[in-house]
């Protein structure tokens, strides 16, 4: 979970004696506010939910669980479609599987793909908006991306052009 959530710590310009870290320290963001749903079962049917508060101030943390008392819920249900539709389109995410990443920047990379698919290519039924006026084959809504609703983008893209597109050099 930490390496999910932090930075490997910059090298040292001047080690001291013993051998080197295989690994680098890491170092987790200050501002993270991490609270985990932990649910309760008896029989199949759910008890108890405790949420505890694991990277955060306390003052934060304590806001935050206050709020969930009072109808603000900490809760996996925004999630959990997210993950569902990832290991739908991605292989290599699904468990017990044979096309596994063996390498954790190769995963990385059909991830981002995935995310951009979903993002600029697959129109989501739930940002649809009705047209003004019926289209050329009398359509009643007008189909968008998550990119399209964020306007970062006017049109559907096309896997081609998702593929072909060239991000701009860092410095730019």
């Amino acid at each position: 979970m930490i390496a999910n959530y932090s930075r490997p710590e910059p090298a040292l310009l001047k080690r001291g004696p013993g051998r080197p870290r295989k690994e680098p320290k890491r170092i987790i963001d200050p501002d993270l506010l991490y609270a985990p749903v932990d649910k309760v079962r008896e029989g199949g049917r759910g008890v108890e939910v405790h949420r505890r508060l694991v990277f955060g101030s306390e003052g934060e943390g304590a806001r935050l669980l206050r709020q969930t008392q009072a109808g603000i819920h900490i809760n996996t249900a925004c999630v959990a479609p997210d993950n569902l539709t990832s290991r739908q389109s991605n292989g290599r995410l699904v468990r017990k599987t044979l096309s596994h990443s063996k390498t954790k920047h190769y995963r990385q990379r059909q991830i981002d793909l995935e995310d951009a698919l979903d993002n600029f290519v697959r129109p989501h039924e739930a940002l649809r908006v009705k047209c003004v006026k019926p289209g050329v084959r009398g359509q009643k809504w007008e189909d968008r991306t998550p990119a399209m609703a964020a306007g970062l983008t006017n049109p559907i893209w096309l896997l081609e052009e998702l593929v072909a597109y060239r991000l701009p050099p860092p410095d730019a």
